[in-house]
């Protein structure tokens, strides 16, 4: 065994091993950056990851089997020991793998310090972009109604009418509903729908108001793009208190239609 190391050392063996397994490595990093840049699909930087690894062997065997002499690659049974110049190339490539390990700690420090930062920006960027894609889809806010009839005891009724078309809507798989905690902090505040829409990330709003006159309700209901703040649907329910949850199913079916 002991003799077998030192032939894979004389005949530079293991030092082609390395200068390949090193090379190997940085090829593939390359590869890796050029390929995701093109967009190339996943099976080509698999197969460039298997003929690198075929490829060890292969070299492994020629530094075995072959001696590079001044007259050229020669079999190494065919080289007079005497005359052999495989210590000669052993230096040349101790400074290859020098050089190469150089390489690859430069491409580890750009690769750390300098393109993660920048991939990791990307990914922020993405999860943003999909972040807003989804509000440009089917989400919505329900605000809090406002009570118009000045009685201070219409405001449990309109909260209240407010949070059953939430518990509604949020039942509709098709729809994503912000929660009751978030769209009622708005609640007496004076926004502007663009900025409630941007905070809550979605893209309508569902807003109203309620007033009583005697037995009668008026509750007006009011679906809003937060792209251009315009009315895509608006209706007023006239209705007497005892009919008020028909009223709310009215409501959540038209807001979903439209």
């Amino acid at each position: 065994m002991r003799n077998l190391f030192e032939e894979l050392k004389r005949r530079n063996v293991i030092r082609v091993g390395i200068a390949y397994v090193v090379s190997a490595w940085v090829i593939a990093q390359v590869a890796e950056l050029l390929l995701a840049s093109f967009e190339a699909p996943s099976w080509v930087m698999k197969s460039v990851l298997i003929l690198l690894a075929l490829g060890l062997p292969l070299a492994l065997f020629f530094a075995w089997a072959f001696e590079l002499t001044p007259d050229g690659l020669k079999r190494e049974a065919e080289v007079d020991r005497s005359v052999s110049n495989t210590a000669q190339t052993g230096r040349k490539l101790d400074f290859v793998i020098i050089a190469l390990l150089t390489l690859a700690l430069g491409y580890f420090i750009i690769d750390k310090f300098i393109l993660s930062a920048a991939r990791e920006a990307e990914l922020l960027e993405a999860v943003s972009q999909s972040a807003n894609a989804v509000a440009a889809d089917n989400s919505i806010a329900v605000l809090p109604f406002v009570n118009m009839s000045g009685n201070p005891e219409q405001e449990y009724f309109s909260d209240g009418l407010s949070e059953e078309l939430l518990n509604l809507l949020a039942r509709i798989p098709e729809l994503r509903v912000i929660a009751r905690t978030s769209s009622f902090a708005y609640k007496g505040k004076d926004a502007k729908i663009a900025e409630i829409a941007d905070e809550l990330n979605v893209a309508y709003v569902l807003e109203g108001s309620v007033r009583s006159g005697g037995e009668l309700v008026r509750i007006t209901a009011q679906l809003i793009s937060a792209a251009d703040s315009s009315h895509l649907w608006s209706y007023t329910y006239d209705r007497t208190l005892d009919d008020i949850f028909a009223v709310q199913d009215e409501i959540a079916a038209a807001v979903v239609e439209e």
